[in-house]
């Protein structure tokens, strides 16, 4: 089935869409086409602001049903048709032309760009998780030797630090976030003794959102010659940082979330300065350019001094070019006016559910600094048994998708609020839940 969407005169001054109709045919069908009028262009307008800006317009770009509210970005990011477009053209070439996919550094140059580090301090990964093995199993660590985590890790943020724990003997110390960046800086260096080697922490937790004061934190580590590791799920595409400007040693990220990339592709960053002196423990093709089993005895070159040595073996390779079509999406937007849009939309959400009072209690802080695009609350005085899940299950049947963070006991409700959503379901939501919880 093939829907069509007309742009008017005004919206195509800042959206190209070939001959103007977005012509989009189902991906049930096994022989669908993604586009029937390849897009073009999004062009910035430099002179408007994020209020200004035609969100409505660009939401047609979304293949998300009209009839489905997604508030739930911090799991994952719906991809856009231009992302599709460029996944769907290299499976299709591929399969074409029989031409194996080859290592090109045009990924790491674009993030490079975006987020101020060299390309060679790059590597393209799976996913966070992976990345923040890389770090973990590449650190010189002793048993008793410290590092410190916050208690609002995700599964993937920590359980490689755990498992090493276990089996190595490292201490695994916690601190508890503060409702300031100030008092999140001080519950962490409180936490700090002599035998702490490493910070690991995330950029932004996936429980609640809270935006932590990382340069703060890398300066302080690094005044203790402590190494600093930030697991960067969230931020790539919410909102704008530079990994230079943050001073951390390593830093571990993903496209597939508010990035809007394809699922199954992540990044990670290794300061130059930190390169030589990480291990590398799993190695393949594109981690060294040489070896040679007919020495005597076989031999290989030099582990590459560049971290797209993690980048190693067969890889998607369409997935890579769907990830480079997204950030390129990114930027067209601006990365500005997209990190303005989502906190507007995610302030309202807050100072919305501010208003019901002692009937909820607010887990983000409402300073602005660390408050980002996800609100994090649990229901209180309600007559509900289990509230919190009990309203992202009601959510859910009414096409409303929330995330119930159910890790360590918070058992807390998060809202994530992207671009592609509207002031109107916000209200929605809101809407829902005084009905729910306190009708």
């Amino acid at each position: 089935m093939h829907v069509q969407i007309h742009i008017s005169m005004k919206r195509k001054s800042f959206l190209s869409l070939g001959t103007g109709i977005l012509a989009a045919s189902s991906f049930k069908s096994a022989n669908a086409k993604i586009l029937d009028a390849q897009y073009n262009d999004v062009v910035s307008m430099s002179n408007s602001g994020y209020q200004e800006f035609d969100w409505k317009t660009l939401r047609t770009l979304f293949p998300l049903n009209n009839d489905r509210i997604f508030l739930n970005n911090g799991t994952m990011g719906i991809t856009p048709y231009p992302v599709l477009k460029a996944v769907q053209n290299s499976f299709e070439k591929i399969a074409e032309t029989a031409e194996y996919p080859h290592h090109s550094d045009n990924l790491e140059k674009i993030l490079g760009e975006i987020i101020g580090a060299d390309a060679k301090e790059i590597g393209i990964t799976k996913n966070v998780s992976e990345g923040i093995n890389h770090i973990c199993w590449g650190l010189d660590l002793k048993r008793g030797d410290e590092v410190i985590l916050t208690e609002h890790e995700h599964v993937g943020g920590c359980l490689a630090w755990l498992y090493r724990a276990k089996i190595d003997g490292i201490v695994i110390k916690t601190f508890a976030l503060g409702k300031t960046a100030d008092e999140t800086l001080n519950n962490l260096n409180a936490a700090i003794t002599k035998k702490t080697k490493a910070i690991a922490v995330p950029h932004i937790p996936c429980t609640i959102g809270q935006i932590l004061p990382v340069k703060e934190i890398c300066t302080l580590a690094k005044s203790k010659n402590i190494i600093s590791c930030i697991d960067g799920a969230h931020p790539l595409g919410m909102i704008q940082f530079n990994v230079k400007d943050i001073g951390c040693d390593y830093y571990a990220g993903c496209f597939h979330k508010w990035a809007l990339g394809p699922i199954g592709t992540g990044w990670l960053y290794i300061s130059q300065q930190r390169m030589q002196e990480t291990k590398i423990f799993h190695v393949a093709a594109y981690s060294a350019n040489e070896f040679n089993m007919r020495s005597n005895p076989p031999s290989m070159g030099p582990i590459l001094d560049q971290a797209s040595r993690y980048s190693y073996g067969t890889f998607c390779g369409p997935l890579h070019i769907g990830a480079t079509k997204a950030l390129e999406f990114y930027q067209k937007i601006g990365p500005s006016r997209i990190e303005a849009r989502v906190k507007f939309l995610a302030e309202k959400l807050q100072n919305s559910l501010l208003e019901f009072g002692d009937k909820i209690e607010m887990l983000t802080p409402t300073e602005e600094k660390s408050r980002g695009a996800q609100i994090g609350f649990r229901i209180k005085q309600s007559k509900k048994d289990n509230p919190n899940i009990g309203f992202v299950n009601h959510a859910r049947s009414n096409q409303m998708i929330l995330r119930h963070v159910a890790e360590n006991g918070l058992d807390n409700i998060r809202i994530s609020t992207h671009y592609y959503n509207s002031e109107e379901e916000i209200e929605q939501c809101v809407s829902l839940l005084k009905t729910y919880a306190f009708g």
